[in-house]
């Protein structure tokens, strides 16, 4: 990757919607191709995901009823510039998009959160494979710019594990996703171990990308009978405090963390300002009463204090945030936080990300921490390969 603009996001997204229509059609292994992902064309025009005889999702904005609130709409952009070609998952318009907000370099959320409803289980295994197998072409062809990270199917540690040591071998930056809303248990069960063991030896950071599913019961997520009360718009206000509150105290307080030294956490669109308190609020409640009368003693002890397993292990992306969500950053340590721009999300700040969101963070803490925050974290992190520009390098 070129170092031109000094920004890399480290949080983006190329979903279902956005994917080239052939990508599982040319890449599936010929047994799966009849039940594997295609695209529909209706006798009324509209266009149709579908995978084992049912529909799946549909394409583009439009085709999910978001085409006038996106961020290539308020951006007068065309998703979709040339027909069955759309900007998201395209290597050359990708890094047009990329030079509009001026950044070097995108950590790209593969299609990972409707991959769980395949039932076939080596359909699914399959599914992800080719995805990953694409994402190789991508950074290829994107000259090291569209980094995408990688989905791991996720229903058992054993197709987890196999596709995370598979993908090690890839030899490109990037790191895996995990999709601990989908998943059949939350990930401090024990099941998981074999996942976290894995991605501790090979280096690959593990993604948990924020999911407003995962949020809290007490917003009355499941419960019958209740009148509607604005609860979806409760759900995305609220989150992504609480579930990346509860994803952060499980992988520090369960132990995951102690056990396996090597793995680094990445809690996406978690934002900032929360951060610092509850990093003070592990460690006293941890020794809450003292090492006689804990009031909640734990049932399993920690070789450190919960919070020297945040600094080390546990990073967070942040997009759009006010000025003073900054301010106490340096309690964690600058090294744990990243920019991101959501690109391409409804309300991505893209393409004027400087503007919206490295404008505050500079405000609060300084030109240098900028330059940490939206460049220097994701590629140490990411272990992500730079270049100077030859102009520059002849200098």
């Amino acid at each position: 990757m070129e170092k031109r603009f000094g920004v890399i996001s480290a949080d983006g997204h190329c979903r279902l919607m956005h994917l080239p229509f052939d990508l599982w059609t040319k890449r599936l292994p010929r047994k799966f191709r009849d039940n594997g992902p295609r695209v529909v064309h209706k006798p009324d025009g509209t266009r149709q995901w579908g995978v084992e005889g049912r529909p799946w999702s549909g394409v583009g904005w439009r085709g999910v009823g978001r085409e006038g609130v996106n961020c290539y709409a308020r951006a007068g952009v065309e998703e979709e510039p040339e027909p069955g070609i759309f900007r998201a998952s395209d290597a050359r318009y990708r890094c047009e998009d990329m030079d509009r907000d001026g950044v070097d370099a995108e950590l790209v959320n593969g299609p990972y959160e409707q991959l769980l409803e395949i039932k076939d289980p080596d359909l699914r295994v399959a599914c992800v494979r080719a995805v990953n197998d694409w994402a190789r072409e991508l950074y290829e062809a994107s000259d090291g710019r569209f980094i995408m990270l990688l989905p791991l199917p996720c229903q058992t540690p054993e197709e987890a594990v196999a596709e995370l040591l598979r993908v090690a071998d890839f030899g490109f930056p990037t790191g895996v996703i995990f999709d601990w809303v989908g998943a059949p248990e939350p990930v401090l069960h024990q099941m998981w171990e074999p996942v976290w063991a894995a991605a501790a030896e090979t280096g690959l950071p593990i993604n948990f990308h924020a999911n407003p599913r995962g949020g809290s019961r007490q917003l009355g997520v499941g419960v019958s009978g209740l009148e509607a009360r604005n609860q979806s718009l409760m759900r995305v206000a609220n989150f992504p405090m609480g579930p990346m509150a509860e994803l952060m105290s499980a992988v520090v307080f369960s132990g995951i963390c102690d056990r396996h030294p090597g793995v680094r956490f990445v809690l996406e669109e978690a934002g900032v300002g929360w951060v610092p308190f509850l990093f003070w609020r592990f460690d006293q409640e941890y020794d809450w009463g003292g090492p006689s009368s804990r009031v909640f003693k734990p049932d399993i002890l920690l070789s450190e204090q919960p919070t020297e397993f945040v600094k080390r292990q546990v990073f967070f992306t942040f997009e759009v945030e006010e000025e003073s969500g900054f301010r106490r950053l340096p309690e964690v340590g600058l090294d744990n936080f990243l920019w991101a721009s959501d690109f391409p999300g409804m309300d991505s700040p893209w393409p004027d990300s400087k503007d919206m969101g490295h404008v505050p963070a500079e405000a609060a803490l300084g030109k240098e921490a900028l330059k940490q925050l939206v460049f220097e974290n994701a590629m140490r992190l990411y272990k992500i390969p730079v270049t100077l520009p030859q102009a520059q390098a002849l200098t």
